[in-house]
C-alpha cells in the first residue's frame, strides 16, 4: 500500500509540474507572439514516464495536451485558438491524442531500451518525444492550413513560414531534450535509489 501511495503521489507531483510549466510556456507565448512556441514540458514527461511507466506517461502527456487545448478554447494561444475555431473536434482529438502519444512513447521506449542500458533508454525517449510531439502537431496543423488558406499566392508563403516555424520548434525541443538527458538520467537514478 505504501508504494502505491508513493506512486500516486509521484505521478500527481509530475502532473502538477507539467501543468505549471505548460501554463507558463503558454503565457510566455501569448505575450511574445513572434517567438517560436516550445514545449518545455517534454523532459518532465520523460522523467515521469521512465519512473512510473507507459500509462503514467500517457496520463502526464494528457495533462500537457489538456493545457494546450484549454489555451485554444480560451483564446490564449493564437494558433490553438485558430485551430479550435475551425474544428473543435479535430483540435481536441489531435491535441489530447498528441499528449497521450508523447507520454506513452516515452514510457515504452524507456522500458524497452533501459533493460540493456538505462542511459540509452533515457536518451532514446528524450529524442523520440519531440519527434512525436512535432510530427502529430504538423499533421494536425497542416490539416487546418488546408481549410484556412484559399488557393493563391499567399498559400506558398504561409506553408513555408509554417514549415520553418515547426522545424525551428522541433530543433529547439530536440536540442533542449538532448542537453537535459544527463540530468533526466540522474533524476531517475536518484528517485529509483530512494524507492529501493
Amino acid at each position: 500500500m505504501h508504494t502505491k501511495t508513493q506512486r500516486i503521489t509521484g505521478i500527481a507531483i509530475m502532473a502538477a509540474i507539467i501543468i505549471v510549466l505548460q501554463v507558463f510556456a503558454t503565457a510566455f507565448n501569448a505575450v511574445t507572439p513572434w517567438t517560436v512556441p516550445v514545449a518545455i514540458v517534454l523532459p518532465p514527461i520523460v522523467i515521469g514516464a521512465a519512473m512510473y511507466g507507459r500509462r503514467a506517461g500517457a496520463l502526464l502527456g494528457l495533462c500537457f495536451g489538456a493545457v494546450v487545448l484549454g489555451s485554444g478554447i480560451f483564446g490564449i494561444a493564437p494558433t490553438s485558438a485558430m485551430m479550435w475555431s475551425v474544428s473543435p473536434v479535430i483540435m481536441t482529438v489531435g491535441t489530447l491524442g498528441r499528449g497521450l502519444a508523447v507520454g506513452f512513447v516515452a514510457g515504452a521506449l524507456y522500458k524497452l531500451l533501459s533493460k540493456k542500458n538505462a542511459y540509452l533508454g533515457v536518451i532514446s525517449a528524450a529524442i523520440a518525444v519531440p519527434l512525436v510531439n512535432t510530427g502529430i502537431f504538423s499533421i494536425v496543423f497542416f490539416l487546418f492550413l488546408e481549410v484556412l488558406v484559399d488557393e493563391g499566392a499567399g498559400r506558398t508563403l504561409l506553408q513555408y513560414a509554417s514549415t520553418f516555424i515547426i522545424a525551428t520548434n522541433f530543433l529547439i525541443e530536440l536540442i533542449f531534450n538532448i542537453i537535459l538527458a544527463p540530468a533526466i538520467f540522474r533524476i531517475i537514478g536518484i528517485v529509483k535509489k530512494t524507492k529501493a
